[in-house]
């Protein structure tokens, strides 16, 4: 950890050793989506009923960006969420041939949890209710550095770390502000590599490494995933785990949490996209007879017309909110207009 950090150090020391910025372009960009979703039964006592509910959600994002004296570039963003708040903000120094550095404010981790999903309206866990899946933590909520390899390299070989020097997040840290209460951990460090060896395939994983207090059990977590993309067919396998820390006591605590993603994609023309996903999600306790499996299938449609694109999905769980027996079907529908 020592040594990350001072090659850290090392490198934001060689960032700031530049001329002023030349005059950069700024931006606009942004999304507006309506959706509509129906959660139904199947009529045990256990099924999940929440009835219908419409929503809007609406981001634009401030973007700007221009070159420095010495060649490098730079690259700012500031998003702004429909409660109009600031939720997201980074700042990226690219270096050319020495990769970039990048300084987060909740803006985004570098896991591979969801990396394999073909889905083409969303991954079907994180679509209207979705439930109390979990997956592997990150550092994408917390404020980090990041720093990532130039482009390039063999085999289509990108790497990144990210550290995360304290764990709790307060989105509208002004400049001078102290660090926020940690949720937990003191601090967090998270690897992540990306390779495309031949054409249409991709393949990757990521880890997560928190600096956890707890004594029996640290918690850590990662991911691997596999897509090859074929004429008009996109496939994509991902697997991600999550071990949840414990101290040692005598009572039976959930021990870790495995997930597997399969998915497929048919682009039938221009306009038109379909896709099926299952994800499995294994909650594991200390006393194995205690084990649950949460299991969802969706199927997704999507279509784009006139500027905007009109999606469908469908997803049923079983187990849902890891508890036996508890069914639930979800349908969704969007209107979705970037600009």
């Amino acid at each position: 950890m020592n040594t990350l950090k001072k090659l850290a150090f090392s490198i934001l020391a060689s960032v700031f050793v530049f001329a002023n910025a030349n005059a950069g372009e700024l931006a606009v960009s942004g999304s507006a989506k309506v959706t509509y979703t129906i959660l139904s039964v199947d009529g045990s006592a256990t099924d999940d009923s929440a009835g219908k509910g419409l929503g809007m959600a609406n981001e634009f994002s401030l973007t700007a960006g221009g070159e420095l004296d010495n060649g490098f570039t730079w690259a700012t963003n500031i998003d702004i969420d429909a409660a109009t708040v600031q939720d997201d903000a980074s700042m990226v120094i690219g270096m050319g041939g020495l990769g970039s550095v990048k300084f987060n404010i909740s803006d985004g981790g570098i896991q591979k949890n969801f990396s394999s999903s073909q889905s083409v309206y969303g991954t079907p866990v994180d679509n209207g209710e979705g439930g109390t899946y979990t997956d592997s933590p990150d550092t994408g909520a917390m404020h980090s550095i990041r720093y990532t390899t130039p482009s390039g390299l063999p085999l289509g070989l990108s790497a990144s770390v990210q550290y995360a020097p304290y764990t709790g997040t307060n989105d509208a840290n002004s400049s001078n502000a102290a660090g926020a209460v940690d949720v937990e951990d003191e601090d967090a460090i998270a690897y992540a590599v990306d390779l495309a060896p031949i054409e249409g395939l991709a393949i990757g994983a990521s880890y997560y490494n928190p600096d956890s207090p707890k004594t029996a059990q640290k918690s850590e977590g990662g991911a691997w995933y596999a897509t090859y993309d074929v004429g008009m067919v996109s496939l994509g396998y991902g697997e991600s785990y999550f071990a949840d820390g414990h101290d040692t006591n005598t009572t039976n605590e959930v021990d870790n949490y495995q997930n597997r993603q399969m998915s497929i994609a048919f682009n039938v023309n221009d306009s038109l996209s379909l896709s099926y996903e299952k994800i499995d999600s294994e909650k594991n306790y200390e006393t194995s007879s205690s084990d649950v499996e949460m299991s969802v299938d969706s199927m997704q449609a999507a279509y784009t017309v006139a500027g905007m694109t009109l999606s469908l999905s469908n997803e049923e769980y079983d187990n849902h909110d890891y508890t036996t027996g508890n069914k639930m079907k979800e349908t969704n529908f969007a209107l979705s207009i970037a600009f």
